[in-house]
This record gives C-alpha cells, sequence and structure tokens, in this order.
C-alpha cells in the first residue's frame, strides 16, 4: 500500500499579505492586492498595475553578509519557505527542495540591461543574467535551510511550481527523502511585465476571470510552499496534518505556445487523472482553484474542462480564481494555489473570485460575492502555463479516510534512443568516440542553422538556436527509440535561458518602449521556450519543461524524468540539455585558447529513458540501464557501485568537472579508464551529450559500464550506464 504524503507545513508571501494565514485571511475578506506599480518605471505600457508584495526588505530574510547578493525572488522564496518549514529541523541527507520559477534574478539583471546607450549589446551589463541563473534560489534556500539531499528547479511557465510540488511528491514515495520543502516564487519584472503587454494579455483594471467583460490577466508576485511528509512520519512526530497532498496529473497540449487547446481535453484529461490517482470519483470532488487567468482564451478554455471532466457534478462543484486577488504570479502561481487551496479545505471555506458579477458560463458553480462557509471533503489546484503544460494537484481533508492504493515497484530505468550533436558533428552509433576528439579547427558556430535546416520552415520559424536543437534532438533520439509521442514528456536542462534575445528584447523596449515591442518574442524569451516548443512541434502529449542546472543542466534533467516515469505522468521522457551559441554568453564566459580563439562552444544530446517494463511491453531494443543520478556534493561519499570489471568500464568527464573528479578518486572507479570529452569544446550542454555518448558505447558493448560525472558551481553528480542483462 501506498503511504499518503501529508501537507504538514505551509508558507506564502503574496501581495496580500506575508504569510499564508494572513494571505488566506485576505482572500476571504475580499481584499485585491492590485495598486500602482512602484518597482519600476512601467513606461508607456498601457496596463499600469500589479500585485507587488510591499514592505519587503531583502535584509531582514537573507542569511547574515548575504542580503547584497540575494534577487527579490530568493528573498520571497526563503521568507514563505521558513514558514512553510516551522521550528522542526530536517536533516540535511534526508530532506529535499523542488522549487518552480520562471524569473528567478531578472529583475535586479534589467536595471543593468536599461542603464547606458542602447545601440549595442554591451556583455558586462548581461553579467547578472549569468551570475544569478534560475536554480540560485533553489541553491539559496536549501544552503539557508541547513542543505538538501536532493534539490530540484523546474521551469513550465506557469504551471512550473505544480511540476515541483509533482517531483516532490515522487521523491518521498520512492523513499528518497523523508521531508520535502515544495513550491514556487517569482518577483515582478520588467520582462514578464512588458512582455504581457506588448501580447495585449493584461487588464489595465484589477482582472476579472470568468467574467463577460473580462479583459486580460493582473500580473503579481509572491512565494509559497508546502511541508510534505509520509504520513507514519509525521504522526510519528505528532505533527498537525493540514491535507493529504492524494494526487497529480501533468501533461501537455503539444498545441500552440502561447494559445490553449480550446476544447479543453487535455485539462480535463489531468483533473480526471488525479481524481484517480486519489481514488476519488467526480461526486467526491467539492471546490476547484481554477487556473482561471482573465483571459478570453484560457477561462472558455476551463469552462469547458470541467464540464467535460465533472459531468453532472459541474453544477455542484464550488469553483474560484484567487488570482483576481493575488495576481498571477507566474512560477509561484500553483504553488500559492495550492496554499490557498489548503486552507480552503482546513477552514471550510471556498473563495470566491472577485470582480466576477456575470460569469460567462452560468452553469458551472462559480463562488460570487463572497468567500462560501460549507465543509469541503477534497479539492483540485489546476494550472496550465505557456508551451501547453498542465498540471492538476488533488488534495484532501485531514480527516480523510485511507484508501489503499498498490505499490508500484521501484523498476530499473532503460535507455531506448539518444542523440547527440556538436563541434565534432551529429553523433553515430557507429563512432561513438569522436566526441573524445581534440577540436582541431577554430569553432564556427553553425548548429542552430543545421537545426533548422532539419525541421519544417514554418512551423520553426519563431525558433531560436536552443529550441532547434532540442527540438532536432528529441526527434532524432525518438526516432531511434521507434516511439511515438503520446504520453511521452520532454525534459531539457538549461543553464542561463534565451540571453542574447532577452537583451536584444529589453533593449529595444528601452529605446521604442513597450508598445513597439514584437508581441510575438516574449513568449520565446521564457525559460521553458525550448521544451515547450518542441512539445508543440513533436506533439508529445507528455510535460514539457526545462530544468535549470548549470553545467550539470542534463543530470538535473534526467533527474526530473526519472521521477515522472515513477508516478506514472510519462510513459516515456526524452531528456537532455542543449546549448547553441549566445554571443553575449560567450562573451561572458569564453576563455581564451590557441590561435587567439576561445573555448566557447554549442551542442547537446539527449536520451530517451522508459521503464523496463515499458520498454518490454512495445517490444523496443533496451540501449543501456540507468543508475542514478546520484548527488555527490553532500558528504563525499561516492554513490556509484563498483565496477564489475574495471578493464571494462569507463569514465566520462566534462572538462569541468573538477568536483566530481575529485569525488572519483576515493571511489573504487579510480581505477577505470577516465577520459574528458574533448571534442565538445566549453559549453553548458555537455553531459547532455556525454549522456548519449555512454548510451552508444555501451550498446555497441565497447564498454559493460560507463560513469558519467559533472560539476556545475552548486553540485555535482555521477550517473551511471549500464549493459542490460536480463529482466529485472
Amino acid at each position: 500500500m501506498v503511504e499518503r504524503v501529508a501537507v504538514t507545513g505551509i508558507g506564502a508571501v503574496s501581495a496580500l499579505g506575508q504569510s499564508a494565514n494572513a494571505t488566506f485571511e485576505a482572500i476571504v475578506a475580499g481584499e485585491r492586492g492590485f495598486r500602482p506599480l512602484t518597482l519600476f518605471d512601467a513606461l508607456d505600457a498601457r496596463a499600469r498595475l500589479a500585485a507587488e508584495v510591499r514592505g519587503l526588505e531583502i535584509a531582514d530574510v537573507a542569511p547574515r553578509g548575504e542580503a547584497g547578493h540575494f534577487s527579490r525572488t530568493d528573498a520571497l522564496a526563503l521568507a514563505a519557505a521558513r514558514e512553510a518549514l516551522g521550528a522542526a529541523t530536517v536533516p540535511a541527507s534526508r530532506f529535499g527542495v523542488s522549487l518552480g520559477g520562471t524569473s528567478g534574478a531578472m529583475l535586479e539583471a534589467e536595471r543593468e540591461l536599461l542603464a547606458g546607450p542602447l545601440d549595442r549589446i554591451e556583455p558586462v551589463r548581461a553579467a547578472s543574467l549569468v551570475s544569478q541563473p534560475l536554480d540560485l534560489t533553489t541553491q539559496r534556500v536549501a544552503r539557508a535551510l541547513g542543505g538538501a539531499r536532493r534539490r530540484a528547479t523546474v521551469c513550465a511557465a506557469c504551471s512550473s511550481s505544480a511540476l515541483a510540488i509533482a517531483e516532490g511528491l515522487s521523491w518521498l514515495e520512492r523513499g528518497d527523502v523523508d521531508v520535502v520543502l515544495a513550491g514556487g516564487a517569482d518577483g515582478l519584472c520588467r520582462l514578464t511585465f512588458f512582455g504581457f503587454d506588448a501580447l495585449g494579455a493584461l487588464d489595465p483594471a484589477p482582472c476579472r476571470p470568468f467574467d463577460v467583460s473580462r479583459h486580460g490577466l493582473g500580473l503579481g508576485e509572491g512565494a509559497a510552499f508546502l511541508r510534505l511528509e509520509r504520513e507514519s512520519d509525521a504522526r510519528a512526530r505528532g505533527a498537525e496534518i493540514l491535507a493529504f497532498l492524494s494526487g497529480s496529473a501533468t501533461g501537455a497540449e503539444a498545441h500552440h505556445i502561447t494559445h490553449p487547446e480550446p476544447s479543453g481535453a487535455l485539462a480535463a484529461e489531468l483533473l480526471t487523472r488525479a481524481l484517480g490517482a486519489a481514488g476519488l470519483e467526480p461526486s467526491e470532488l467539492d471546490y476547484v482553484n481554477a487556473h482561471g487567468t482573465g483571459t478570453q482564451q484560457n477561462d472558455a478554455m476551463e469552462g469547458r474542462a470541467l464540464h467535460t471532466a465533472l459531468g453532472l457534478h459541474a453544477k455542484r462543484v464550488l469553483v474560484s480564481s484567487t488570482k483576481a486577488q493575488h495576481g498571477h504570479t507566474l512560477g509561484a502561481a500553483a504553488a500559492l494555489e495550492a496554499v490557498v487551496t489548503v486552507l480552503a479545505l482546513a477552514r471550510g471555506q471556498a473563495p470566491a473570485t472577485a470582480g466576477l458579477e456575470r460569469p460567462e458560463d452560468a452553469t458551472l458553480g462559480h463562488v460570487i460575492g463572497a468567500a462560501r462557509r460549507v465543509p469541503l471533503r477534497s479539492a483540485a489546484s489546476c494550472s496550465f502555463g505557456f508551451g501547453g503544460t498542465g498540471a492538476v494537484l488533488l488534495f484532501e481533508r485531514a480527516d480523510a479516510p485511507a484508501r489503499e492504493r498498490a505499490l508500484t515497484p521501484r523498476e530499473r530505468v532503460v535507455v531506448t534512443g539518444f542523440s547527440a550533436c556538436g563541434p565534432f558533428g551529429e553523433l553515430t552509433p557507429e563512432d561513438p568516440e569522436r566526441a573524445f576528439e581534440p577540436r582541431r579547427a577554430p569553432f564556427v558556430p553553425t548548429l542552430e542553422s543545421s537545426a533548422l535546416a532539419t525541421l519544417d520552415p514554418e512551423r520553426s520559424r519563431r525558433f531560436d538556436g536552443t529550441a532547434a536543437v532540442v527540438t532536432h534532438l528529441a526527434e532524432r533520439a525518438l526516432r531511434r527509440a521507434e516511439l511515438g509521442a503520446s504520453g511521452v514528456a520532454v525534459a531539457a536542462g538549461t543553464a542561463f535561458g534565451a540571453v542574447e534575445r532577452t537583451v536584444r528584447f529589453m533593449l529595444r523596449v528601452g529605446e521604442r518602449g513597450v508598445r513597439r515591442a514584437n508581441p510575438a518574442e516574449f513568449p520565446h524569451l521564457v525559460a521553458s521556450a525550448a521544451s515547450g516548443n518542441a512539445s508543440v512541434y513533436l506533439g508529445l502529449s507528455g510535460a514539457a519543461f526545462s530544468v535549470p542546472g548549470g553545467a550539470a543542466a542534463a543530470e538535473a534533467a534526467l533527474s526530473a524524468a526519472i521521477a515522472w516515469l515513477a508516478n506514472g505522468d510519462a510513459r516515456a521522457v526524452v531528456a537532455g540539455a542543449a546549448a547553441a551559441f549566445d554571443a553575449v554568453i560567450a562573451a561572458l564566459l569564453a576563455e581564451p585558447v590557441a590561435d587567439g580563439a576561445s573555448d566557447r562552444s554549442e551542442g547537446g544530446g539527449f536520451i530517451v529513458v522508459e521503464t523496463d517494463s515499458g520498454a518490454r511491453t512495445r517490444g523496443a531494443r533496451a540501449h543501456a540501464e540507468i543508475e542514478g543520478p546520484w548527488p555527490l556534493e553532500l558528504d563525499g561519499v561516492f554513490p556509484a557501485p563498483p565496477p564489475r570489471r574495471a578493464e571494462r568500464a569507463l569514465v566520462i568527464a566534462s572538462p569541468r568537472a573538477r568536483s566530481a573528479a575529485a569525488a572519483l578518486a576515493s571511489s573504487a572507479w579510480a581505477a577505470c579508464e577516465l577520459r574528458p570529452l574533448r571534442g565538445t569544446g566549453a559549453h553548458e550542454a555537455e553531459s547532455g551529450v556525454a549522456f548519449a555518448v555512454a548510451a552508444a558505447l555501451v550498446a555497441r558493448r565497447m564498454f559493460e559500464e560507463v560513469l558519467v560525472v559533472a560539476s556545475s558551481a552548486h553540485a555535482a553528480w555521477a550517473t551511471l550506464f549500464r549493459a542490460v542483462e536480463g529482466p529485472s
């Protein structure tokens, strides 16, 4: 029987209050957090209102001596995380932090971008885009709380923190950790405010979700976390259980990068699947905290989805959107609304949708006017984002009866497809060792054009280099796996996102104004744009998300992929990392080498991973099985099992894997041959290439085992590829 996961702590910071209780009390009182924007000049934007968090002082939140390095998003996240964790301490070895977000330290980076002359890109002005990557908030929260065995950062636009919570749920169900802080954080910034304004998606007045007169969304900022632990652990320490997180479901529409698929078929499917995961019927659902952005297309789609999923119960189930009060907090939205949903269950109060007077669909159970006091047995929190990825979290009241759920046995994970490219060309199964050969010619960026040449020019016309490479490599890997798109997720590791493209967008806004910004450009600047574009192009119906992780981005993506296989949300995941050439990053990070050239390069690699039983059921060839990825940085113990035969084992290391190599030196793997990747040059997707090379080497039985080691600024990882031998 699968043990239930309890919510034993909550924390939130929003425009309505700097605690979860203050936020919820303001919501049920009908307060709205929209005020004239003060964080930055709105220039000529049509909208002037936002739901800002007032009175937040970074120095009051950041650890001693670190306030000068903390971003606004960091401070929001740490404040909410501390409240959710409470006074209880957790050993770092049994603790996990999973965070969703989209903007990170963008507010601070923009100040430099818009300073000084605007006629050219000055890399030094973009330095903070590189020095404060999106996953840095997760690292700072984990470090401030005493360290964590598992750390994950997820970007899937507006559903980011729902996916982070789902990943944390998987860690607990698999026994990886005992306590998880899962949530999200996003501070307001010019990029998102001006981008949504350019799209015409912002309502100049406070937004009115589901109303016939709605004109768009209202942006906000904030952070929220749930403390999650297994029920037996919570009861053993006498903790108050606020609710149970009984189920989740994720997936993608594969329809359009911004516009929702009109029928709401995916949203309906996710709500149905989340209910099924919890062992519930629609008749047992009492409340839905809807995504409810206030845009014409989203609200209409969501209404249709609720009718499809709930059928005869659509009028009975209470529905509201609290974005009309705390604003759309983007990457933090799902976590903040999950906290509201937990408190709605605990207190028996269903919030109303502020500003809703005339529902477009009066046949739904909209809560209008004032919060309603009513016993709630279970509730769903729904989230949908750019790129089409959606998620539903299903919560039950603390006194809900336990239901038996079969324990899915832990299965080995196998590789059924792989693809990689770089300065060495396209990886071929016949010659995987080219990636080890030193580069002989000066590097010339060609990857974007060569990847785009393989794609339909009309459907990929707005792709940047990274989106093109992710799509190209994912398509090749899936073809090698002989796998269709249904139920396949994509997890794309990233380090910095589209820096050069973001810089150009911000310079144009500063020079010409918001109203002359290209509205089609903004959706492709979101950190999850590459995975979203690949999902839409390839028709993948599993979740599409990006995983920030610096030079270990591929390991972070693979770790998330394994969680998705374990929780049953995907039958296969194409996971890896890609880095197309970016002039700003190259100017900031390049180091000189011989003949005046720089070491910056480009490339990427993806592998298709499935459960062993899933691959066998469809008759697929398993090229290798995977163990890991294991984090190395916490206790110095090398977690990979020793090689069976040192002479038949290989270690692949990226040129910058210094801390991983140090851990390797004191392990049984020190006796094995070590080969650094030399043909890739310097880029943050080196591990993605290494994964594909390792799978190819094992598939050809050139080695029985290949260990890939990598390091980022904050973590070191080891991942084992092993020859497949018989059933698991």
